[in-house]
């Protein structure tokens, strides 16, 4: 997956909204915050209230941008079919916290996510892991690591990286203070809006207000983004992926649009899963593009609930 295009603009986004106003620490309704370490702590939205031993539950892992918000129409669809799926912005996105200093691999990500599941879910309860973009290699990781909670991993348009931003956000770095000018901020605007809509087969969901929710968590807190994503591009995987996709046993299904993209999962990336992961699918969604949380939600959470009745059913997850 070339990851330059959405990447990038994350930042050409936070040129656009460069001030000196402070981060906000305000928790919105419904979310709660989960310390995992020391100045770490984590944003996590919704989740069943009574669950119990033997029950599967569903994990959403949203992209670079957006945060929580970007999933609220598979959240909604997955409402309206029963399920109450947890929602984690993992360290440095979202409304999570941005430390200086932390480790900002993917596999350090993974490692925070079954802290939280671990402190968040009742004994004996698992989940199935549905997670987009780069959050995907989270969610493998999680698979390797975590064979207590994790029974199912569908990835959304996320191939298998060991490294978030390369070498996209060097670029925005390196001019994201020039952008500081109401010129620069239009620019970085309309560059912002036109990646969402060129990675999309139907573009009708960015909507004014959308695109405002989208950069509200940059908005809040620029400094502390421009910090994180380049502690992202600076970190160095200890873990690489490619050597864990073994240890996963459970079904991964790849969920990709019929939309050529620079941002889609690469041939090479497929070819990786396909190789390695003992229960691997892929399906492509016809239209689509990279963005399918977005603009194919209800076939998204079609997926997922597929996923959460395969693992509940002992036949199946024996297959």
């Amino acid at each position: 997956m070339h990851l330059p295009p959405l990447q990038s603009l994350v930042l050409l986004a936070a040129g656009m909204l460069l001030s000196t106003a402070a981060p906000t620490a305000s928790v919105a309704p419904g979310e709660r915050r989960v310390m995992v370490a020391p100045s770490e702590t984590l944003s996590v939205n919704g989740g069943a209230s009574a669950v119990a031993r033997g029950d599967v539950v569903v994990l959403l892992l949203q992209g670079p941008v957006g945060s929580a918000f970007s999933m609220r129409s598979v959240v909604r669809e997955l409402q309206s079919r029963g399920l109450e799926p947890l929602v984690i912005d993992p360290l440095g996105m979202g409304a999570s916290t941005r430390p200086k200093g932390a480790d900002y691999t993917l596999s350090a990500q993974a490692t925070r996510i079954a802290k939280v599941l671990k402190s968040e879910l009742p004994t004996g309860v698992s989940v199935v892991v549905a997670a987009q973009g780069t959050s995907a290699s989270i969610a493998l990781h999680l698979g390797a690591i975590d064979t207590a909670h994790v029974r199912g991993i569908i990835s959304i348009a996320g191939g298998p990286i060991d490294k978030q931003g390369t070498p996209g956000v060097r670029t925005a770095l390196t001019f994201a203070a020039l952008l500081d000018n109401p010129i620069g901020r239009s620019i970085a605007k309309r560059r912002f809006v036109a990646a969402l809509r060129e990675q999309s087969a139907d573009a009708r969901w960015l909507t004014d207000d959308v695109v405002k929710q989208y950069v509200a968590p940059i908005e809040h807190d620029l400094r502390g983004l421009l910090r994180t994503l380049g502690a992202m591009q600076a970190s160095v995987e200890q873990h690489p992926i490619e050597g864990r996709l073994s240890q996963i046993t459970v079904p991964v299904r790849l969920l990709v649009g019929d939309k050529a993209s620079n941002s889609a999962p690469s041939a090479a990336q497929v070819s990786l899963l396909q190789a390695n992961l003992k229960r691997f699918t892929l399906d492509t969604l016809h239209p689509g593009g990279t963005m399918l949380h977005e603009e194919r939600a209800a076939d998204v959470a079609r997926a997922i609930e597929g996923m959460v009745r395969c693992a509940r059913t002992t036949s199946c997850a024996s297959r």
